[in-house]
Parts: C-alpha cells; sequence; structure tokens
C-alpha cells in the first residue's frame, strides 16, 4: 500500500500538470468552440480572438487538433496570444531523447570520436554558367534535386572558385589550374556559413556575431541570434561591391536557391514576448530595421499557428529574396511551430517537418486522470475545473499543477490498502490498452507543405506519419504525390513486450493534400535506417543492426507500394548515390562481429549495387579503406561526395585509421581526398591526395556540428581533367588522367579584418 502511494504522489507532479494544461486559457473566455479545417489552399479560419490559444481533450484529441491551420487575423491578435498563454502542454514536440540500442551506439560512437556530423546535414546545387573564358565541363555541388540549388562553403563556375575558409572568403581564379592565383578575398568579422553563386551573384550568409556589441542592439529587450546575409556583385571578381545587406533576427534553419530567389528560412527560437519590443520578428537592412508591419521594403507576413499546447514558442519564417534586383519587396510567411528539423525541398513546393513525441508519463497520467478523476467528490471536481478556467496572468500553469496535486493527494491518502491495489490493476490494464490504441502516435513527423513561385509563398496543408525522418533525403516529391522514409525508435515501455517494443522502418506515400494513401509498415523489425534514395519509381533503402539490408521498394502504384528485393551484407550505407538506372552507389562502414559476440565497426566501405533486377539486387564489387576510427565527412555530408559517371570518377574526403600494436582504434596514417574509377561493374582505386603530411595533426576547427582538422579535405571538385581539392589550408589541383599528378597548390593565407566594417575586401 505504502509503496503504491508513494509511486502515486510521484506521478502526481506531472498528472496534476496534465489536468492543468489540458485546456490553455483563450484570451478573454475559457469556452472554445469547435473550428473547421482549413481549405487546401492553407488559408486557414480567421477566428475570433476570444477562441485562440486553447487545446483541450485527451493526447490523442491534442494531437489530431493540430490538423487545424490557424491564421492570426492582425498582429493584436498575435500579441494577446503570447501575452496569456504560457509555454506549456502535455505533449513533447520536439527531438526528445532517443535510446539506442548497442550497436547503434557503438555506429554513432565511432562517428563522434572522429568528429564528423551527427545526424545534421546542410545544403547546395546547380551553379550558373561561368562568366567568360572557363570550362563548360566543371562539377556541381551534389544536390538532391536538379535545378534546386543548395548553399555549399565552395562553388565553382568553370572558371573561378569561391572559397569559405573560416572567417575568409577567396575567389581563385581557378582555370587554366596551371596558372591559379587568390584574385581577392572577403575577410568578414562574422563567420559564415555557406554561399550561393548566381552569374555575377555572390550571396553569403552566415549567424551575425558581431551585432551584439552595436548600440541598436544594446537597447533592444529580446536577447535573440541574428542571421546575416549579403549579396555582392561580382562582375568585376577583383572588386566585389556589395549590394544588400540583411540581417534576420532569428537562427539559420536552412535555404535554397530557385532561378534568382534564395528562399531563407529562420527559427527564432524560445520566442520571447515583451510588450515593449515589437512582436514581429525584427529585419535589418544596412544596420538599420525596416518595418515589415508596414509593408516598407518587406511584406507583411501571414502569421500561421496550430491548436496544439505549445511547449515552446518558436517563429519559423519562409523569406524570398531576389538576389539579381535586390529593390523587389521581401515578402515572407511566418508559422509559430516549435522547432524545424528536416527540410525537402522541389521546384514547386518546401516541405518542413520536425517530430513530435508523446511519453509513457503523458500517457500514464491521461489513465489516471480517466480513472481518478471521475472517482473525487462533486466538491473536489468543480475546484478544480475553476482552477483550469482561471487565465494564465492571474494564476500560472505551475501554480494550478500545485493547487490540483493538493486535491489529489487528499483523495489518493484516503484510500485503504484493498482500493489502492484495485486502482493500480485498473491503471496497469488501461495503460495496456492504451498503447495498442496509441502505439503508432508515440512518435509522429509532422510535415508542413508550402507553395513557392518566385516571391510568392503560400501555406498548403500540414500530415503526419508514424517515426522520424533521418535527413532530407528521406524526404521525395515525385508527381502529385509526396514519399516519405521514418524510423519509429524502440519503445522502453513496461506496459508493453519485446515485440511490440522493438523499432521498425516505414515508408509513407501521401497524396498532394498530405493525406497517407500507401504505406509500407515494419520493415526491418529492431534496426534503423542510415540511408535512403528515391529514384523514379522506386525507393532504396538501407537498415542496420548487424548487417546491412538494402531493401528495393516500388512505388509505381503509389496506392500499393510494396518491398521488390533485399540484400543482406556486412556493414551499412550512410548515403546512396545513383550511378545510373540500374545501379547504385553506397558508402558508409564496413563491420564485423566483435569478440563478445556484438558488431564492430571498421573502416571506410564503398559499395556498386546492380538493382537491374529488382527482386535480387547484387553486391557488384566494394572497397573498404582503413581500420576502426576512420571516416569520411562524406557518410553525413553529400556535398563532401563528388561523381561523374562520364568522367567514370568517384572522390571523396577520407581520414585514414590503421590498427598498430593491436590497439582497438587505430592510429591516423592519412588525411585527404580518395579518388576512384568506377564503372557499372567495378571500382577501382586511383589514389589520395594528401593535405596532412602523411597524416600529422594540425589545428581543429569546430563548425556547424563538424570537428574538423585545418588539414582535413572538406570537398572535391574538377574543372576539366583537373580534380581540386579543398582543407582550410590549401586548395590543390591535380590532374585526372596522369596518376594524380599535383599541377598547383595554393596556400589560404589567414588574415584578420582588422576594419570597423563588418567585412573587408582585401586584394
Amino acid at each position: 500500500m505504502n509503496n503504491f502511494k508513494n509511486k502515486f504522489i510521484f506521478l502526481l507532479i506531472i498528472f496534476s500538470f496534465v489536468l492543468a494544461s489540458c485546456t490553455i486559457p483563450g484570451i478573454s473566455k475559457p469556452q472554445v468552440k469547435p473550428r473547421p479545417k482549413p481549405n487546401n489552399q492553407g488559408q486557414g479560419q480567421i477566428i475570433n480572438k476570444d477562441n485562440i490559444g486553447a487545446a483541450t481533450g485527451t493526447v490523442m484529441e491534442q494531437l489530431q487538433a493540430q490538423n487545424n491551420i490557424n491564421k492570426f487575423a492582425s498582429l493584436d491578435e498575435l500579441s494577446a496570444f503570447l501575452e496569456n498563454n504560457a509555454q506549456s502542454g502535455s505533449v513533447s514536440y520536439g527531438r526528445g531523447e532517443i535510446m539506442m540500442d548497442f550497436a547503434e551506439g557503438m555506429a554513432m560512437d565511432s562517428v563522434a570520436e572522429m568528429g564528423a556530423p551527427m545526424l545534421k546535414t546542410s545544403a547546395s546545387n546547380e551553379i550558373a554558367a561561368p562568366g567568360g573564358g572557363g570550362s563548360d565541363d566543371y562539377s556541381r555541388t551534389n544536390v538532391q534535386v536538379e535545378g534546386v540549388d543548395e548553399a555549399d562553403i565552395i562553388k565553382t563556375d568553370g572558371k573561378y572558385v569561391y572559397a569559405l575558409v573560416k572567417n575568409d572568403l577567396y575567389i581563385i581564379n581557378a582555370y587554366p589550374a596551371e596558372k591559379s592565383e587568390v584574385l581577392t578575398k572577403i575577410a568578414f568579422k562574422s563567420r559564415p556559413e555557406d554561399i550561393y553563386i548566381n552569374e555575377d551573384r555572390l550571396v553569403v550568409y552566415g549567424q551575425n556575431s558581431v551585432i551584439y556589441e552595436s548600440p541598436y542592439y544594446k537597447k533592444w529587450r529580446r536577447r535573440s541570434p541574428y542571421t546575416f546575409l549579403k549579396v555582392f556583385d561580382i562582375s568585376n571578381r577583383s572588386e566585389p561591391k556589395q549590394v544588400l545587406d540583411l540581417d534576420f533576427e532569428g537562427s539559420l534553419s536552412n535555404s535554397r536557391m530557385i532561378g534568382d530567389y534564395v528562399y531563407f528560412v529562420t527559427t527564432n527560437y524560445n520566442y520571447n514576448y515583451i510588450d515593449v519590443e515589437p512582436v514581429l520578428r525584427r529585419m535589418l537592412e544596412g544596420g538599420k530595421v525596416v518595418d515589415c508591419a508596414a509593408g516598407i521594403r518587406c511584406a507583411m507576413p501571414g502569421i500561421y499557428y496550430f491548436d496544439i499546447p505549445y511547449s515552446n514558442y518558436n517563429f519559423t519564417v519562409v523569406s524570398a529574396i531576389n538576389i539579381k534586383d535586390v529593390s523587389k519587396t521581401i515578402n515572407q510567411e511566418m508559422y509559430l511551430m516549435s522547432s524545424a528539423q528536416n527540410m525537402y525541398v522541389s521546384k514547386k513546393n518546401l516541405y518542413i517537418t520536425y517530430t513530435k513525441y508523446v511519453s509513457e508519463y503523458q500517457l500514464e497520467m491521461e489513465v489516471m486522470k480517466e480513472i481518478v478523476y471521475p472517482r473525487l467528490s462533486a466538491k473536489d471536481q468543480e475546484r478544480i475545473a475553476k482552477i483550469e478556467i482561471v487565465e494564465n496572468f492571474i494564476l500560472g500553469p505551475d501554480e494550478k499543477q500545485r493547487k490540483i496535486q493538493q486535491i489529489v493527494e487528499r483523495y489518493i491518502y484516503s484510500l485503504s490498502e484493498e482500493q489502492a491495489d484495485k486502482l493500480q490493476d485498473e491503471i496497469e490494464s488501461a495503460m495496456k490498452q492504451k498503447y495498442q490504441d496509441i502505439s503508432k502516435e508515440l512518435e509522429k513527423t509532422v510535415i508542413h507543405k508550402v507553395a513557392i513561385n518566385k516571391d510568392q509563398i503560400e501555406y498548403q496543408v500540414n500530415g503526419q506519419v508514424t517515426g522520424h525522418v533521418l535527413n532530407q533525403f528521406s524526404m521525395d516529391e515525385h508527381g502529385d504525390y509526396f514519399r516519405i522514409a521514418t524510423t519509429k525508435n524502440r519503445t522502453w515501455s513496461r506496459y508493453m513486450d519485446d515485440e511490440e517494443r522493438e523499432s521498425y522502418s516505414n515508408l509513407y506515400v501521401l497524396d498532394k493534400d498530405l493525406n497517407q494513401v500507401g504505406a509500407v509498415e515494419g520493415l526491418a523489425k529492431g534496426e534503423r535506417i542510415y540511408s535512403v534514395r528515391f529514384m523514379q519509381g522506386r525507393a532504396y533503402l538501407v537498415t542496420f543492426k548487424q548487417v546491412d539490408p538494402l531493401f528495393v521498394i516500388d512505388l509505381e502504384d503509389p496506392k500499393n507500394p510494396k518491398v521488390l528485393g533485399e540484400l543482406k551484407i556486412p556493414g551499412f550505407s550512410n548515403y546512396l548515390h545513383p550511378y545510373d538506372d540500374k545501379h547504385l552507389i553506397g558508402i558508409g562502414k564496413d563491420t564485423g562481429e566483435s569478440e563478445w559476440g556484438g558488431v564492430r565497426i571498421k573502416g571506410i566501405k564503398v559499395s556498386l549495387f546492380d538493382v537491374s533486377d529488382v527482386a535480387n539486387p547484387k553486391e557488384l564489387d566494394t572497397y573498404v579503406m582503413g581500420e576502426a576510427g576512420s571516416d569520411s565527412i562524406a557518410l553525413n555530408d553529400h556535398k563532401a561526395f563528388l561523381f561523374s559517371k562520364d568522367k567514370n570518377l568517384m572522390a571523396m574526403p577520407v581520414s585514414i585509421r590503421e590498427t598498430i600494436d593491436g590497439r582497438s582504434y587505430g592510429k591516423l596514417v592519412f588525411s585527404g581526398a580518395a579518388v576512384f574509377t568506377i564503372t557499372e561493374e567495378k571500382i577501382e582505386f586511383k589514389g589520395k591526395i594528401d593535405h596532412s603530411d602523411g597524416g600529422r595533426p594540425s589545428s581543429r576547427d569546430y563548425w556547424r556540428g563538424y570537428n574538423y582538422y585545418d588539414n582535413s579535405v572538406k570537398r572535391c571538385l574538377y574543372i576539366d581533367d583537373v580534380i581540386y581539392t579543398f582543407s582550410n589550408n590549401y586548395l590543390v589541383m591535380n590532374d585526372l588522367g596522369n596518376d594524380l599528378d599535383e599541377i598547383n597548390k595554393i596556400k589560404l593565407e589567414k588574415k584578420k579584418n582588422n576594419g570597423d566594417d563588418d567585412f573587408e575586401i582585401i586584394n
């Protein structure tokens, strides 16, 4: 009896929170009217401000209510919402902590020790034609969707190379290689993250780290991070001229460039309402705040929100910026979300996703509410109802929680031992049933679809599927359908048996309104997705626990997707790249059995798959580099992978470790680039390009989730028959047709910007 009561009281802390937060009071009235679903054009329902902010019902009802997209009718309405509604809720709308099994943990530890990015990718795409005097035969940045450019740390247009090294951006006359030289350098005080090149326009963006010292920032009460975006006219590569200087309140989430427009996505995390501050996020041009509410320079955005109990107020803002005609009005839309994790962009639509989780405590507390609440006296129920409807500015959520907790505690202590045991049995039985009812809701990816067309941005619809996505390659748009692959993580619950707890993978097909029309669920029990590639009417999916199953999934009939074939081989592939429509390249890690019967992660593995017979995919050839601890940036950043079918060329950065004196984790013996000749039948190692003087260490550079050495090669590209490899120290040029003989090497000298401006042109 005492043990049960103690456990019961421990859970009451969360239980009372559920009771208090199941109804989030409106701005002036506690009663909530039902809202119709929005139309498919995404304009939502403009509603009376008295109804804003309520999310009632069970956990399942709250999750389903998220399908209702609403639009604030005015800034006053938004201000009232932020002022009157506390940041609390019974559903966690964030990434959360995900438990991994031992084999998965080993794999991730191996990556982490080498400092490679953890489940984080950024972006880059097609490059405009060279300005003259260059070659037409040059590599574009490796992108997911043709015609949708992704930003990167280095670009070429066949004549020049544009490269970011820490705070410096180099413009290098790179063609011909023998005469390569640095033309100019732009030294920034704030470190740039990525760039775009569009003919004679150069776009540079990153976090503004110097704005905090500006006089105007010090006067503001809201201490937000700011993201800068600058556009330079580089018609004269030796004398770049800034033509646009923007700062956006918030952190960079992602970006893409289609034609002359950059779609720039920023997020204001934990957005704090301060009544003396503007309710809209600030946008600055040339260091001066522009008035988007008045439509001056930037359009007044549509501001959308969802019927969910927000745990944090995070504004995700999509801006459309014309980089050719920089005088054009900057259009934008704002979405009140809890987070923004991954993004997929087609030529017509932008999809923003995040994962929401429901914890066992939330379910347990809901069951307790269903069972315990009706047993309270009418007087106690009335007291709780009165507490719930009090507006938050009078009685905060924590205060409501404590008051409700006191009421329920009195009831629990009034029970006899027999009554308590019976209540415990009821709760456990109800919890087992609850898990059966809600198993697919415990972890779901929410998908928001936004239509884009030049400067037009228009919210469309949202949908959701079970599980979480790995990265942007887990998503694809094909015709009117959206395809997405997910992993449902292992559930650690005492109310489920071992089979029910296991992780598994899924593939879903959604229609243009993001309604599910087809699915393959329950793939690879006990494993998780390591890589996905969609190719027209098929999907290729790699999962891993002890061996690498490569699944071939037929998507020709969107309403009836099915697994056509499966190949199990040692190791796993982190990234899949099409060679042609019948062959697939995989890069990842080799594996073996450890001395204790588990999985041992070994060296870098390159695989060539034949998928012409979809029922029987084959691994035609492999090449393994190094031992445990060897790594490649390309395993987690697709932009670091270079491939040309016409040249039979494949290259990637690698760090090679070899076992010496029986050590389990090898010694670093090489850091640079590995170059291969690849055909539809075979992978042949061509040679290595060293930036590290035989694996010697150099200073470290930790940036955006990546841990590099300055002498680590980060990218490879080519112009004609010359391969260019890039590290923080060098741009090295080697002959592809002559045993990789070195042609030229440019030392990338570091020099600080000591001026008063935020950037300095150095010739």
